[in-house]
């Protein structure tokens, strides 16, 4: 017999980026310090740093379990209906049947799966020079793996990180993007930063998106658990599609409902017109079938349950903003206790107050 190789085939397997976030994680799990804090986590936590469940979310599951129509079936073709319609409601709220008509959703793997598949939408059609990231940002891994497209970032943060430094940001995408460019942008609560553009700086980033030709991509994470109310921070994207500009959105119900185990999530093309709506769904159901097949539905139907019921939705509400009151709390108590203490290296770093 013959003899084998000793050389594995993955032997020049390249080395993966670091993620900055799980290498984190790891020092924080590996600390002996009872009183540690790991800073990294989305997920809200209570005082005694476990993961909490909505109330609400408790209730929909009781009533769910009564529910005897509901089964253990994966979802069809067109995905689950309701959460789809819901997904849509809550992100673009109650507009003109007209605008539903040109918009082509798909559910996906939560936030990251949405952002893998649009990722995947646009490098095939618009086929882009560079995709433009901020400058500090949660690294989206969906364009890397995307071969073929350049990744490049603008700026977004002043130098003291106490604000956003939009002249800068504006002269880069007016001066160095190209038609057809993507930019990625936080629709809410812009990771890492927690700095957010204002309600005219998002009209006139519109503008200069139209302008030079450029597709933003929105990536809507925190809706809801960012103010407490998910209107306000679905404004940007609402005010990008008044304006008659197409998106995409990944948008992502993990920490505004509590559910980042169930991996619910849902992506969003909003057309022109309606000509090609069913075209681009087709290709989004190509995608999807090749990486899932199809998604979970447990975590959808609980979201869609919430959405689409007026007590349920109330109750939602009323753990939002349960949960954004104690944030600004204990990050106002943090601001307070750096400035009192004077933290070596975090001074020069720290936001004015109004900011937080």
């Amino acid at each position: 017999m013959g003899s084998f190789s000793s050389l594995s085939a993955f032997a020049n397997v390249p080395a993966s980026p670091v993620n900055e976030r799980v290498e984190l994680t790891k020092l924080h799990d590996a600390d002996p310090y009872k009183q540690k804090v790991n800073l990294t986590t989305e997920e809200y936590k209570d005082r005694n740093g476990d993961l909490w469940v909505l109330p609400v979310i408790r209730q929909t599951e009781l009533e769910l379990i009564m529910d005897t129509s509901l089964t253990h079936s994966k979802s069809t073709i067109g995905t689950n209906k309701n959460f789809i319609k819901a997904a849509q409601d809550m992100l673009f709220g109650m507009q003109s049947p007209g605008l539903m008509s040109k918009v082509a959703s798909i559910q996906t793997v939560s936030g990251t799966g949405a952002c893998h598949i649009g990722a995947k939408l646009l490098c095939d059609t618009l086929k882009p020079h560079t995709i433009w990231m901020s400058d500090l940002t949660y690294t989206d891994h969906a364009w890397d793996l995307i071969g073929g497209v350049e990744k490049r970032t603008y700026p977004y943060c002043l130098p003291d990180r106490s604000g956003v430094d939009f002249d800068r940001m504006i002269d880069v995408l007016n001066t160095r993007a190209r038609k057809n460019d993507v930019i990625c942008l936080n629709a809410c609560a812009h990771d890492s930063s927690g700095l957010d553009l204002t309600l005219e700086q998002w009209v006139e980033l519109a503008g200069v998106c139209q302008k030079n030709g450029i597709f933003p991509f929105f990536d809507s994470a925190y809706q809801g658990f960012a103010s407490g109310d998910p209107d306000a921070d679905a404004w940007a994207i609402r005010c990008f599609v008044e304006l008659g500009l197409e998106v995409c959105v990944a948008q992502s119900f993990s920490k505004s409902f509590g559910l980042s185990g169930e991996r619910v999530g849902c992506f969003h093309v909003v057309l022109s017109s309606t000509a090609h709506r069913q075209a681009v769904f087709d290709r989004l159901y190509h995608y999807q079938r090749g990486i899932t097949s199809t998604p979970p539905t447990y975590g959808a139907n609980i979201v869609s349950m919430i959405l689409t019921s007026e007590s349920l939705y109330s109750a939602w509400r009323a753990d939002l903003k349960s949960m954004t009151d104690r944030i600004q709390k204990l990050r106002l108590g943090l601001y307070n206790e750096l400035i009192r203490r004077r933290v070596p290296g975090s001074w020069e770093y720290l936001p004015s107050q109004a900011s937080l």
